[in-house]
């Protein structure tokens, strides 16, 4: 007890003074202290300040602050970045103006987006280089298979009873051989009129291939092969083998129209041309053929009007020509006069019977015809 009261009296020991330092020195150092812990709470307030502020903001001051910092630990003046590439992505990450608008998925589903355009676009260009590269190397080859083309021809016969060859070249008014009109040459028509004004049965008059242009082009087509000899102003065209019924040997080639737009070598032929009726004309429905007499084959074969058929590009086919086609246009037509008898007609059976008062007589001025030519517009007659 005397022990605890003894001590309690004891005087408590006072603290020494601050000693100030009272030189000149002292003074200055104590000012120094003072000012760096200012400064030092001026610069923790500033970075706190900026750290509140956006991404760009949060750059801009670490920057500051490590300019600031180098060059006060730094006697050398160098200045080095202590912010790792971590720190970076970490500002980027927690930026709210980020956050704000949908977060880091959708800032990366935009640059991925804006890759795709990118590289779409880079494939796009260099595909549309090679299709045009691609493109002028078609055309050249177009133009010389189309060049090719116009120099040859491999055909087949849609005749039954035509002569076909392999290989038929077609001539053209620029290239033809020093001897033309010499040859053998097809005559590629198509089948433009019929007429049955001589007979008063439409159906005993008929034109091969029954069909006219205006009907269908490409089931109008006509083929005559046909061919030339001699020589000069002594020129002769005999027939081959054809579905027409009309065969001719030797007949006259004249020059006519000489030196005009429509010169050309003209030939006629007096024959009998026989058909077999489209339909029945008897009661029995026996088969029947009618000879018309008195027809006439005229054709023109002219040497500087230009032709306008068969043309591919119309679907119209090539006739199949068995001899180089005839490079210039061409006109053929069978032509029968109306009158007492035309046609005679007949059973094929055997034995053969006339036919009498089934076909009535027409005016000898009323026509019948099958104009066959290679060209739509008219030229002159």
């Amino acid at each position: 007890m005397d022990f605890w009261n003894q001590s309690s009296k004891h005087e408590q020991l006072a603290e020494p003074q601050t000693k100030r330092i009272s030189t000149p020195a002292g003074q200055r150092l104590s000012v120094i202290l003072e000012n760096g812990n200012t400064q030092s709470k001026m610069r923790e307030s500033h970075r706190a300040s900026m750290r509140k502020s956006g991404l760009a903001t949060a750059i801009t001051g670490d920057a500051l602050r490590e300019s600031g910092e180098d060059q006060s630990n730094n006697s050398s003046g160098y200045s080095y970045s202590v912010w790792s590439e971590g720190e970076k992505f970490a500002a980027l990450k927690n930026n709210k103006q980020i956050a704000k608008r949908g977060g880091w998925k959708r800032f990366i589903a935009i640059i991925l987006v804006l890759l795709a355009i990118i590289i779409a676009l880079a494939v796009g260009l260099a595909v549309g280089l090679k299709k045009k590269g691609s493109s002028s190397n078609n055309d050249k080859s177009s133009s010389s298979q189309a060049a090719g083309a116009a120099e040859s021809n491999t055909s087949s016969p849609n005749n039954p009873t035509a002569t076909a060859s392999p290989t038929v070249q077609t001539l053209s008014p620029s290239a033809l051989p020093s001897n033309f009109p010499v040859g053998s040459y097809s005559f590629v028509t198509f089948l433009d009129t019929i007429y049955t004004n001589c007979t008063s049965l439409a159906s005993t008059w008929t034109c091969y291939p029954y069909t006219i242009y205006n009907t269908s082009p490409s089931k109008s087509i006509a083929t005559f092969n046909w061919i030339i000899s001699g020589s000069g102003s002594n020129l002769k065209i005999s027939s081959t083998e054809n579905p027409f019924s009309i065969s001719f040997q030797g007949l006259d080639l004249t020059l006519k129209h000489e030196g005009q737009d429509d010169e050309g070598y003209y030939f006629q032929l007096q024959t009998v041309k026989t058909v077999s009726p489209s339909s029945s004309i008897t009661d029995d429905d026996a088969a029947v053929e009618c000879d018309y007499n008195d027809s006439t084959l005229t054709g023109w074969l002219y040497t500087k009007m230009q032709k306008g058929y068969p043309d591919a590009s119309r679907g119209d086919g090539t006739g199949n020509p068995s001899f180089p086609t005839w490079p210039f246009a061409v006109k053929v037509e069978q032509t029968a006069a109306g009158g007492e008898g035309v046609p005679s007609c007949h059973k094929t059976s055997s034995p053969q019977s006339v036919l009498t008062n089934v076909v009535e007589a027409q005016d000898g001025g009323a026509l019948c015809s099958c104009l066959y030519k290679n060209w739509r517009p008219p030229i002159p007659t």
